[in-house]
């Protein structure tokens, strides 16, 4: 697995870190004028909540080759700067931006995964000529406020606290419970970029338990069905679900991982109609860290859907 380069970018009042994949094919392929209608086109990758930019590299092990690839740590996660407050989706959009053109970049392709889907579309809707393409993997189109039986305090969780594991081993076992079908050391160390390590041996996750109530308090107020009627660019929809079957309804209650699942179906459906260049990759049986557990198939179908 080729190894990215691994730096920071001052984006306006944070610092991020981030990875690139092949920086000399950048300086090779990416001139003062360069042609976004080519298969080089860069993609920006966005983690989901509690990940980091690490989350990737087993999908770009598959894509660099085609594209230039930059993953961010968004702010509060990873080693990017944890400032005290503005967690939420705009704000962790405009980040992105900044970013983007402090690096030179101009328009880009977007790929999101969960929560990191939510500010790419955000992103997309509001920057529409610098985005040429919008990847969404198991975006959680179903706002939570829609959600059977769920309040807000539930969601943001009132009294959010630091998840400490006693050590590494009892850290991995709560992943390996769920990805134990695809467990590889691979796997392993880009979950470990999740944590950090305390003095004594016992690992805290990186996202500070404040700032994802933050988080989760943005994800509640936000109205993601707004902005799919914004879309002008070709969007690629990638559920961690079956395609829903005709007449299928959304449960009455979301509490099982099948309920969620046949959930996510029904709204993806929806929300495609309501873009104007959409296509649906249906991606059954699979959890939702999709770009763990089937890199390669996510990978080809990013390719194939930039050169369309």
């Amino acid at each position: 697995m080729r190894e990215p380069h691994s730096s920071f970018v001052d984006a306006d009042d944070v610092r991020l870190h981030y990875l690139e994949w092949d920086p000399e094919y950048m300086r090779q392929t990416l001139p003062a004028q360069f042609d976004t209608a080519t298969d080089d086109i860069p993609v920006v990758l966005l983690h989901s909540l509690g990940a980091t930019a690490d989350s990737w590299r087993l999908t770009a092990s598959y894509l660099y080759h085609q594209h230039y690839l930059l993953a961010f740590d968004l702010r509060g996660h990873g080693l990017s700067d944890q400032p005290s407050q503005h967690y939420d989706l705009l704000t962790m959009a405009e980040d992105v931006i900044s970013g983007m053109a402090k690096l030179g970049l101009g328009q880009v392709a977007v790929v999101g995964h969960g929560w990191g889907a939510r500010v790419a579309l955000l992103l997309a809707a509001r920057h529409p000529a610098l985005v040429s393409h919008l990847i969404l993997v198991d975006c959680p189109h179903v706002e939570p406020r829609h959600w059977p039986g769920m309040t807000r305090e539930r969601f943001v969780g009132e009294e959010a606290t630091a998840e400490i594991y006693p050590s590494r081993e009892s850290y991995l076992q709560t992943w390996r419970s769920e990805m134990d079908a695809f467990w590889s050391p691979e796997v392993e160390e880009i979950l470990l970029t999740y944590v950090r390590e305390l003095p004594d041996g016992q690992l805290q996750e990186r996202l500070l338990p404040e700032h994802q109530s933050m988080i989760r308090a943005s994800l509640w107020e936000d109205r993601a069905l707004s902005y799919y009627g914004k879309l002008t660019c070709p969007v690629l929809l990638v559920p961690a679900a079956a395609k829903p079957l005709p007449g299928a309804a959304l449960p009455d209650r979301l509490e099982l991982a099948a309920e969620f699942a046949a959930a996510k179906g029904e709204m993806v459906a929806q929300v495609a109609r309501a873009i104007q260049r959409c296509s649906v990759l249906w991606m059954p049986d699979t959890i939702h860290d999709i770009q763990l557990q089937r890199p390669r198939v996510l990978a080809n179908e990013i390719a194939r859907f930039l050169q369309e």
